[in-house]
């Protein structure tokens, strides 16, 4: 799959952008708030509990937000690039 996209995408700094936003964002923030929940789920009680469930949600939807902005940019920057590239040639 991803040989596909390196050749879809030939600028390798347009690739490695996008390939960060994607798994920064996803094995950087959410899995660790994910495996911090699900791993004290029966632990997390009282208030304790509950700021630590708030925490890792406020971090999972910081990550959303990475994501969806970081590979937003990343997309806009490469059309912009073929469509540029496109209209020279």
């Amino acid at each position: 799959m991803f040989i596909c996209l390196a050749v879809a995408v030939p600028y390798i700094d347009l690739f490695i952008s996008l390939f960060g936003a994607l798994c920064l964002s996803a094995l950087g923030l959410a899995f660790p708030a994910i495996i911090d929940s699900s791993t004290y789920w029966y632990t997390l009680k009282g208030t304790r509990g509950t700021l630590i469930i708030i925490k890792n949600c406020c971090i999972l939807i910081f990550a959303v937000f990475g994501l969806v902005v970081g590979t937003s940019t990343s997309l806009e920057k490469i059309i912009e690039k073929f469509s540029n590239s496109n209209s020279t040639a």
